[in-house]
């Protein structure tokens, strides 16, 4: 029995995953190369001239019944008629692969390509921010008709802001950050979130992610999703944020008045297929901060040091705050 030193993370050979998608799914020539690590590792699959991702998920950041959810939510949609990413099924009938590595199990799941282009590569017009909007406001409702039970994460003050500050006043031990600014934003943010509501529909299942990098867009504009990792229980208005009011958008007057005008042409589209109340469309902004906290002390602290390192997380952290102080000077949501 060797003695291996322990293992922080481990990346699978793309040449032995290419041999197991052969025998699991393809019975055919397939390419598999590794494409992009971050919270997981994503691996570029040709099939028969057809493009695949499988997605390699990190060693314990998600349990086998918290994937499947990711999967049965998937499925819904498609039983529900809304064009999405999809898991693909293996030859024994299951979406989830286990893979025992030396650090542990991880699971994979193969998922199909959508769209042709980046969202990022074709051009921002309000005719793709209101199908964006109207598009997102489908996939709420349909999740709100789902009769099954959801084992997700709450996208809510305590995974966001409680679990996030742990982690970046343990970090603040290390290194030296406006530690102060930080636990004041994360004070007032739980003090508004307090007064929204956790019912449906202004609370419900959400992507949790919405932004430009995970959307594709088909041959008529219209815009697909994909990676809904972080998809949980949280506020619809969170949900939106992310798009249609960004926080790395900047803070100039020009910016601004971009962000404004994105906003108003989501929540167009989205307001036809479900109407929002004032106050969901007065807590947007609010998510800006509440989603930033997230990123600093879950994301670059907790996470991706060993995939990063800690000179990278704190550059991200420290330019995080400068532009989250500029941020609240010009929307003060407190």
């Amino acid at each position: 029995m060797h003695n291996f030193f322990p293992l922080e993370v481990s990346v699978l050979s793309s040449d032995a995953l290419c041999d197991y998608i052969s025998r699991e799914y393809f019975s055919r020539n397939l390419k598999c190369r590794l494409y992009y690590r971050g919270l997981h590792d994503i691996y570029k699959i040709i099939a028969a001239n057809k493009e695949y991702f499988f997605k390699v998920y990190r060693q314990g950041m998600r349990s086998m019944e918290e994937i499947q959810a990711e999967v049965d939510l998937l499925n819904h949609l498609k039983c529900s008629g809304i064009e999405v990413t999809l898991p693909v099924m293996n030859r024994n009938g299951t979406f989830i692969s286990e893979f025992n590595t030396i650090n542990g199990i991880r699971y994979g799941v193969l998922y199909t390509s959508v769209g042709i282009y980046e969202f990022n590569q074709v051009e921002e017009t309000t005719e793709l921010n209101e199908k964006l909007g109207s598009y997102m406001a489908s996939i709420h409702n349909a999740w709100d008709t789902s009769d099954f039970g959801i084992n997700r994460w709450d996208l809510d003050s305590h995974s966001f802001i409680d679990r996030s500050m742990n982690a970046i006043r343990q970090f603040s031990t290390i290194y030296d950050f406006d530690i102060n600014f930080l636990e004041e934003v994360a004070e007032n943010v739980k003090k508004k979130l307090a007064y929204l509501t956790i019912e449906k529909p202004q609370y419900g299942v959400c992507h949790g992610d919405l932004y430009s990098g995970n959307i594709r867009v088909d041959a008529n504009n219209n815009p697909i999703l994909f990676d809904f990792d972080f998809c949980g229980n949280g506020w619809r208005a969170y949900d939106i944020s992310m798009y249609a009011f960004p926080f790395g958008m900047g803070s100039d007057v020009t910016k601004l008045k971009k962000r404004e005008r994105r906003k108003n042409q989501f929540l167009n589209g989205y307001n036809k297929v479900r109407a929002m109340s004032e106050n969901e469309v007065n807590s947007i902004a609010l998510f800006i901060p509440f989603r930033r906290i997230f990123n600093m002390g879950t994301l670059y602290v907790s996470f991706l040091p060993n995939t990063w390192g800690d000179s990278a997380v704190i550059r991200n952290v420290d330019e995080d705050i400068i532009m989250l102080k500029k941020w609240l000077e010009l929307n003060p949501v407190f």
